[in-house]
């Protein structure tokens, strides 16, 4: 579903898309000219805003208080180098500063639309950020999907199809 051309959200992203892109509005998803993690100002992409942030902070707040353990799960990557610079969140440096300050509670951060998947360990928090291969790239009869297994010490990808499997160590992890 479109936003209404007159949304507030629409006309955030459009300020933001016409101050960062030189491209947009003509060609609002081409990257031509933008180098780096700047290439993620397209408009088939966004960012978290400040009430989602909150919710964000306050429900890992919650986890640690609980000595809950958290796996996110997003659409967009957060960490650049994780997949391509294109597909990163607009304001991945915000949401990356809050997973950092609770990353002795975050195994993983999963995500998606970089369909050929990716992955990046943060040095900072030792967070593992995992895009997952797309099961729309794969050719029939293949079914690309995955099982993740949560450990005490590690966590475990059980990719079927084109995802790749893997074994995460969780040294980071650990509960004040």
């Amino acid at each position: 579903m479109k936003c209404s051309d007159s949304s507030t959200k629409r006309k955030m992203a459009e300020s933001i898309l016409t101050e960062k892109n030189p491209n947009f509005p003509t060609r609002e998803n081409s990257p031509d000219g933008l180098t780096g993690v700047h290439r993620r100002f397209l408009a088939f992409n966004g960012a978290i805003d400040i009430p989602q942030l909150t919710l964000l902070r306050t429900t890992l707040q919650e986890a640690k208080e609980n000595n809950e353990r958290v796996i996110i799960l997003s659409h967009q990557p957060i960490l650049p180098g994780s997949s391509s610079p294109m597909c990163l969140i607009w304001n991945y440096h915000d949401v990356l500063a809050i997973l950092r300050e609770y990353s002795t509670i975050i195994a993983a951060a999963f995500a998606g639309h970089a369909n050929k998947g990716g992955y990046k360990r943060d040095e900072v928090s030792g967070i593992h950020f995992r895009v997952f291969e797309a099961v729309l790239e794969s050719e029939e009869p293949i079914k690309t999907y995955a099982f993740v297994d949560l450990y005490e010490q590690h966590l475990v990808v059980r990719g079927m199809g084109y995802c790749r499997s893997a074994i995460y160590d969780l040294d980071h992890w650990t509960l004040k």
